[in-house]
């Protein structure tokens, strides 16, 4: 069974990349960014080896630390890294997770981001060489156990995400996830704004890779600075640590590939409702006139509050903004005034968020296209559902930075860019929606995935609704650059008249012309999403 299922990975990949030339590409940039990197590595390898043993395994223990984490969360920001295997499509063939779990394992550790990272811990993990063959064989076994609960998590990370937010509680489950994380980050942020990143180094990192070396994440990588040592005990504790939360992170793994052999495809967010919700009066901020705009709006309304793929987006949306304002800022010592990067960049990626937010509706599209001539009502509908909820948020968010910063003066220009970027990234991907649409995940389906043959196309959207951005979003941003550099009020004034202005006539501007590309291609948008 293990040649079997490696055969269709490896088979189903050709096909794919014989069929759709942009993994092709992906691949050969993939190599190319491998090959480059060899040089260095050995050179790291090299460096690692003229140093103790104690720094050593400390370097090493805050590398795979960083990796292991990384290899857990980069799944849930990019879909599609390996939808060949998906345990799902095997349910109608009858065979049990005993028998398909060998395969699937092996088939893990043979994507090109495994393979390179063998190699990268591998050369790195030469550098034990000069602490003796003892130490060097404690080294090979550690890195290796420490590997596999790498490529492993990362299957656990996916699946097991996929299958919390395809539950009836989707939405509480998403929103304590974002919650943890902002707790964890709040006091490396507190400690960073603090003491400075000097002070932490010197004072906290030795502890932190002291206390790793004696978790998961680093206890296989610390074993061999033990065994150089003598201590056989510690070394040999460590490796059975790393070992068992390897068979853990494993049998994890297998009970959801179990899971999905065996269960039913959902549909939605799986919330129990008493009546249509479809039919309620609209309800927010956001009230729509017409009846089909309403129909519309409420059915997206509905899905931000239940449906897995929208409440996925929503990590990866606040993500980078709290990664810039509780790590970046602290660590390179910025002025407060960086702060304000925060809600610009939430408004700027939950309007690029949207660029395929048409293909989502992949199972009620054919109902607005048989309906008639109705693509800005649909267009309208869609984009007052995402801002009904992201201008509150962004307000909030922008006043909460004025207030930390205790700058009242620049609130003003600053909500008016916000406004402003949030109206021209939905207009954007209005517009993007409908000209490079490309097909996601269905009802029901993981939304860490991706549909077979979707990544050349939405590579595409995704690299021009960015450049697009890119060049339209300094032109709402800069008044307000210019108002804090020269410390002008009349700056920011007219950062908040031009953003505001800006905002509602680029968020008109696209669901006009939006809506009217709906109506010309709403048949080539079916055969694309479908």
């Amino acid at each position: 069974m293990v040649a079997t299922v490696v055969a269709i990975r490896l088979r189903a990949a050709w096909h794919l990349a014989r069929r759709e030339w942009w993994r092709l590409l992906i691949a050969g940039l993939g190599v190319t960014w491998m090959l480059t990197m060899l040089p260095w590595l050995v050179w790291g390898g090299a460096a690692l080896a003229r140093q103790s043993d104690e720094v050593r395994a400390d370097l090493l223990v805050g590398l795979v630390a960083v990796l292991s984490i990384g290899w857990a969360v980069v799944p849930l920001m990019v879909a599609g890294l390996d939808d060949t295997l998906e345990p799902a499509r095997f349910r109608t063939l009858g065979v049990s997770a005993r028998t398909i779990m060998p395969g699937l394992t092996v088939a893990a550790f043979l994507t090109l981001p495994a393979l390179f990272f063998a190699l990268a811990l591998g050369l790195l993990g030469l550098s034990w060489r000069v602490s003796g063959p003892e130490a060097l064989a404690v080294a090979a076994l550690g890195l290796a156990l420490a590997y596999g609960s790498m490529v492993l998590g990362a299957r656990v990370s996916a699946a097991w995400a996929a299958r919390v937010l395809s539950s009836r509680r989707a939405k509480l489950a998403t929103f304590a996830v974002l919650g943890l994380a902002l707790a964890a980050a709040a006091p490396v942020a507190l400690v960073l704004f603090r003491d400075g990143l000097t002070a932490v180094i010197g004072a906290d990192v030795e502890v932190l890779l002291d206390r790793l070396g004696t978790t998961p994440l680093g206890a296989g990588v610390a074993a061999p600075a033990l065994a150089a040592e003598g201590d056989w005990l510690g070394a040999g504790w460590r490796i059975a640590m790393q070992a068992a939360w390897l068979l853990l992170v494993h049998a994890v793994w297998r009970v959801n590939v179990a899971h999905q052999l065996v269960a039913p495809l959902g549909r939605g967010g799986g919330a129990r409702r008493r009546h249509d919700r479809i039919l309620d009066p609209v309800r927010g901020l956001v009230r729509p006139r017409d009846g089909a705009t309403a129909a519309v709006h409420a059915r997206l309304v509905r899905a931000w509050v239940s449906d897995p793929r929208y409440l996925s987006s929503l990590v990866g949306v606040m993500l980078l903004p709290v990664t810039f304002f509780a790590l970046v800022m602290p660590v390179f010592d910025l002025d407060p005034r960086w702060a304000y990067l925060v809600p610009i960049v939430l408004a700027v990626t939950i309007g690029w968020g949207r660029h395929n937010d048409v293909a989502f509706d992949s199972t009620a599209l054919w109902l607005d296209v048989v309906s008639g001539r109705l693509g800005q009502a649909v267009l309208r509908g869609r984009l007052a559902a995402t801002a009904s909820w992201a201008l509150p948020l962004i307000v909030v968010v922008a006043l909460a930075t004025v207030a930390w910063g205790g700058r009242w003066a620049d609130a003003p220009g600053l909500l008016g860019t916000c406004v402003g970027v949030l109206g021209v990234s939905l207009g954007v991907a209005a517009l993007s929606a409908v000209l490079v649409p490309y097909r996601a995940p269905a009802p029901g389906a993981s939304p860490f995935g991706s549909e077979v043959g979707a990544v050349g196309a939405g590579l595409v959207a995704q690299l021009v609704s960015t450049l697009v951005l890119v060049l339209l979003v300094p032109f709402v941003v800069v008044p307000f650059v210019v108002a804090l550099v020269a410390e002008a009020p009349g700056w920011g004034a007219a950062a908040c008249v031009l953003g505001i202005i800006t905002g509602i006539g680029a968020y008109a501007g696209g669901v006009r012309a939006a809506g009217a590309v709906y109506n010309a291609r709403s048949g080539r948008l079916l055969a694309a999403v479908a």
